[in-house]
């Protein structure tokens, strides 16, 4: 139960879901965890929930489309911490989901939305995390945090599906550079998890949607401290020679690429060309 004793372990995210679930996984292991957030009451509930289980935590705010609060955090987890020995980048905005399209029927503000969201933010965290790697001299990990559509692609999902697959590319750039200052790098690619959240209970009540995700994830679906698991053994010393992966965390759904995925609606001006295209 001291898998990360002695690191100091930043959580982007980590007020609520995988991310939340994460910090609680890492601080159980021994970590001083930094959780991470915009809203101040669900931060300090984290913060504290960890402490009265024995863990060592601190809440600093976070808006991860904002640099400055960004490199704000890193420099409060060295500050109060002595040190930055990982970061986990688990940032995506669920509720510009709504505004997600296929590439043509995509607005250019929406789609500018989610990469700030979804992309932007990992880089931020690589950016000003592994800068404070760097200074600290002893190496470190980065975990990011993607998504199956990073892999193989999501059907009406563009700007989602383009965010996570850079962060899959990145991954592979950013082991391979940093190597040389015993950075290590890599990507979760996490199928659909119940994270709780309202987006989620809409997706699961869809009467399409829910029966569809099911069968593409083989009869089950993620939950939050499943992901937690995995990522404490990628931050741990136990993953020393793994770097540069992108490991799926999704059931088998990759695997099984037969699978038909949700649905996504023919465009309603557009006849099809092909009229037994599949319709996944």
């Amino acid at each position: 139960m001291n898998r990360l004793g002695g690191k100091a372990i930043l959580v982007t995210g980590s007020t609520m879901g995988i991310g939340q679930a994460i910090a609680a996984a890492a601080a159980a292991e021994g970590a001083s965890v930094v959780v991470t957030g915009r809203t101040l009451e669900k931060g300090k509930a984290v913060e504290a929930a960890i402490r009265e289980s024995g863990g060592q935590a601190l809440y600093v705010p976070m808006d991860v489309t904002q640099p400055e609060t960004v490199e704000a955090a890193v420099n409060a987890t060295v500050d109060h911490f002595g040190r930055l020995d990982g970061i986990v980048n688990n940032v995506a905005n669920m509720a510009l989901g709504r505004l997600d399209r296929p590439v043509t029927e995509l607005a250019v503000e929406d789609w500018n939305l989610i990469i700030a969201s979804d992309l932007t933010s990992a880089f931020l965290g690589m950016k000003y995390g592994i800068r404070a790697m760097l200074a600290g001299g002893a190496g470190g990990v980065v975990l990011n945090i993607a998504s199956e559509a990073g892999l193989r692609g999501m059907n009406g999902v563009d700007g989602y599906t383009a965010s996570k697959g850079a962060i899959v590319a990145l991954t592979r750039s950013v082991s391979s550079y940093y190597g040389r200052y015993d950075i290590r790098c890599n990507t979760l690619a996490v199928g659909f998890v119940d994270t709780g959240g309202d987006r989620i209970r809409e997706l699961l009540t869809d009467p399409v949607f829910a029966g569809e995700i099911q069968r593409h994830h083989l009869g089950i679906i993620g939950k939050p401290e499943q992901v937690a698991a995995t990522a404490v053994f990628m931050l741990s010393d136990e993953s020393s020679y793994i770097s540069g992966v992108t490991l799926p965390v999704d059931g088998g759904a990759v695997a099984a690429a037969h699978i038909v995925r949700p649905n996504t609606p023919d465009i309603p001006e557009f006849a099809r060309l092909r009229q037994h295209a599949p319709a996944f």
